[in-house]
Order: structure tokens, then sequence, then C-alpha cells
């Protein structure tokens, strides 16, 4: 036998000797860069959030690239704010439906029966061609003049299998004969859905809410204020509940000549973790635009600022005076700018003006609410798995608070996300000698300080001029 021993020091007998130690997970920074949008399109799954990285896969998905829906405007815009994620989810009422087409044997009977993948009108049409061997068709899909299938087989059976391997049809069902040579059989029935109501905007926000990854979130520029309380509306809720997710939103085209009219909706709205997009840029309205907003506020890194940032879009609609750039600021309200030749973010702010109860006006900066949302989503998290496998005691809260200390609130420090001036301790009125309350048998109390850094947005130089 040999024992235990203490880190720095050394033993005087040979043997094997043993530090056991308790582990702590470190606290890591949670993800960021991730969107969430709800739009209608003409192809992809229906009603169900789906994971897309890259502009070309969103738009390969949903036939977003020109499309005349709004999964559109979501392509347009939103890859341009830099995301890691978006959270796609095509809205689709109950009329939506697959387009079906039917190709027939030599006698008239059914031979290959098929239906688009996703519920679509797309105008896709199947032709019968003979095929390059004796018996054998080439089932060819066309949409307009672009050929989207091509299969050849000698059975039945061989052609089905060949056109449901594809990314637009499956066979639904079959009959005894090879389909005989046509020039041409259109898809019928497919409806989009596309004509969708509050319902359906409130089955995204739904899901959302179920996923809860989203860092932040954007209708499909819709201008409709009774959808869009449903948005203000669901995200005081559950930013009150522990979502902690910023939502951008915005008005007519006709705000670019109206900015009173934009600066008055900020001002009702007033909260943190919103923000209201006042102009456009161009030819797109502010509510359009709130789609790149959304996307850049949820990748921008925690220690940067929007603000001044050089967007990917050429000229504003209609240039704004100082005037009314100091009141959209002090109003709450994101505006555009064109600074030379480059359009820019004029100032990071959301609608937070007025603070309310345990708020400060320096919450509605974007930077500011983007390092408090992560900094309480993450510790929510390490808290939750700490606190599944340590008892009460005085110790555990202990290493819990300097895990968090150390763990993670110095690599925000070392980030300039917050000031070096951080602590996390005990409460000191539920724990120690001096508490003031008792706490119950299974609660655990914190009380901790941080100092957000915000960046330097404002330069004020003092010119001496000597002669």
């Amino acid at each position: 036998m040999a024992g235990t021993y203490l880190e720095g020091s050394s033993k005087v007998l040979s043997g094997v000797y043993s530090l056991i130690k308790a582990a702590v997970s470190a606290v890591s920074l949670g993800a960021r860069g991730i969107v969430a949008y709800p739009f209608t399109a003409d192809w992809g799954p229906i009603n169900v959030l789906t994971v897309t990285a890259y502009g070309s896969e969103f738009d390969k998905l949903f036939n977003a690239a020109g499309s005349s829906l709004t999964s559109g405007k979501i392509s347009k815009h939103a890859f341009k704010g830099k995301p890691q994620q978006l959270l796609a989810y095509r809205m689709a009422t109950s009329a939506a439906a697959k387009g079906t087409c039917t190709l027939d044997d030599a006698e008239a009977a059914d031979s290959i029966v098929m239906e688009t993948l996703y519920p679509s009108a797309r105008s896709f049409v199947a032709a019968v061609k003979a095929g390059s061997t004796a018996g054998a068709v080439v089932i060819e899909i066309t949409e307009g003049s672009v050929l989207l299938v091509s299969v050849e087989g000698s059975t039945v059976a061989a052609l089905a299998a060949a056109l449901n391997t594809s990314d637009y049809v499956r066979v639904t069902d079959t009959g005894d004969n090879m389909p005989a040579v046509t020039s041409g059989e259109a898809f019928a029935g497919g409806n989009n859905g596309s004509t969708v109501t509050e319902a359906e905007y409130t089955n995204f926000l739904t899901e959302i809410e179920a996923d809860g990854t989203p860092n932040a979130f954007s209708f499909d520029a819709v201008e409709d204020e009774d959808i869009l309380t449903l948005a203000e509306t669901w995200v005081k809720r559950v930013r009150d509940e522990g979502m902690y997710i910023t939502w951008a939103r915005g008005g007519p085209l006709s705000w670019d000549n109206d900015m009173p009219s934009a600066n008055a909706k900020s001002k009702a709205l007033n909260w943190r973790g919103i923000i209201n997009v006042g102009n456009g840029v161009d030819g797109y309205g502010a509510a359009e635009m709130a789609i790149f907003i959304a996307a850049r506020v949820a990748s921008i890194a925690l220690n940067r600022t929007v603000t001044d940032e050089v967007i990917d879009y050429a000229d504003v609609n209609k240039k704004l005076t100082p005037g009314q750039r100091i009141v959209a600021k002090q109003s709450g309200t994101l505006v555009f700018v064109k600074d030379g030749k480059s359009v820019l973010i004029d100032e990071g702010v959301g609608t937070l003006t007025a603070p309310h109860t345990d708020e400060v006006v320096e919450m509605g900066k974007i930077r500011v609410n983007n390092a408090l949302d992560a900094v309480t989503k993450d510790l929510e998290a390490f808290g939750n798995e700490y606190k599944k496998s340590r008892s009460n005691t005085q110790e555990a809260r202990i290493t819990y608070a300097a895990t968090v200390e150390d763990s993670y609130f110095r690599p925000l420090a070392s980030l300039e996300v917050i000031k070096n001036d951080y602590f996390y301790i005990q409460d000191p009125e539920y724990h120690g000698k001096t508490a003031v309350f008792t706490p119950k048998i299974d609660e655990a109390f914190f009380f901790s300080g941080i100092w957000p850094v915000d960046s330097m947005e404002r330069i004020y130089q003092k010119i001496s001029v000597n002669f």
C-alpha cells in the first residue's frame, strides 16, 4: 500500500500514490450563429424545422433562388448575414398537395404512377422514349426546358427503383406492363399550400420554442401588424421563461419616407431582444431587411458590434439626415446609412430605450444584449448539468462558483466580452454567517457581477494647436 499525495509534494518510499479529485466540467460557450425563419416555397419539406448551412443547400432544398414565394427573400438576404446554421421552416396550409402523374402502358392501363417528392405545384412533365436496348425505355422528367430526371430500365420494377432514387419524384403504384412511349404527361393536382395565415406563423414559433437553439429569428418580410404582434407577444413570453432569443422585424417600404412611424413603433415595442429595422436598401423595405439583420445579429461575435459594419448592399433607399439618425437611435430604431460607396448599419440598437425594472438603457445595445443572453443561457445550461451529480454542500457551492469564474468568466474577459472585474460567489444573503434568509435544503443561491464591454463607437479628440 502507498496512500495518497498532494499536488506539488513528493513521497520518500517507493509505491503508487493516488490523488482523487472531483471532476468538474468546464462551462462552455454556447453555440452562436443560429437563425430561424418561416417562409413559403414550392418545394421542400413542410411544417418542420430543417437545418441548412449554406445558401446553395437552402436553394436546392426549397427551390428558393429567384422564387416569387418568400423562400426567395430568405435566399436573397439571410446568408449575407453569415449564419452558421439556418433553421428553415417551410409553411404550408392543409391545401398543400403533391402533384401526380400516371404513365400508361400500350393498353391504356396504369404502368407507373408517380407523385412529386414534396407538396408542390411545379410544372413537371414526364416523357417516355425508346431505350438504348431492345425492350428498354427511358423516362425523362423536365421542368420547362430543364431536364431533372432521366432513368432507363427494361422492367417496371427497375424503372420504379431508379425513379425512387431521384430528388424529385416517388413511385406510388405500378402495373404489369412497361409504359408506352409518350411525348409528355404533365403532373397535376399539386398545391404548394402557400396561402398562409396567422396559424402557420404560430406553428413556426411553437417549433422554434421546442427546438430552443436559435439565437435570433425574423419572419419572411411580413408587414401585417397582426402577425407581427404574434411574434412580439411570443418573444416577450419566452424570454421571461428562459429562451434568450432576439427577434428582428421591420415595417413597410413607406417607412423610408416616414421615419416617425418607424420610431413610434420602436418606442412602443421597447423590449430587450427586439430589434426594429426602420429603413431599407437597394429597393428592399425595412421588413425585408430584417431578414438580414436577424442573421447578422445571431452570428456576430460577442466581442464585436454591428455598429458601422459595412454590409453587402449598394445603396440606401433614401439618405437620412444627421438629425434623423439621432432620433432613430434615441427611439431604438436600427437604420442603414450610406458612407461614401458603402452601406453601413448605423447604430447597433434594439428597441429598449425606456428601461423596465432591473434594466438600464445600455441593455438596449445589440452587443450588450448578445453578451447578456449568452452568459445567462450558458450558465443556466451548466447549472442544470452540475446539479445532477452534486450535493448541496458548502464545498460543492464553492467549487461551482470557482468553476464559473475560472472556466467561463475568465475566457470571456480575455475576449473582451466582459470586463475583468467579474465575480461569482455564494449569495451572502442566503449562505454564510451573515445570511438574512434561510434557503431550503435543496436550494443554492449565487450572486454574480459582470460588466459587459461595449465598442468604441464615439471617439472624442482634444487637439492643442501651438504657434
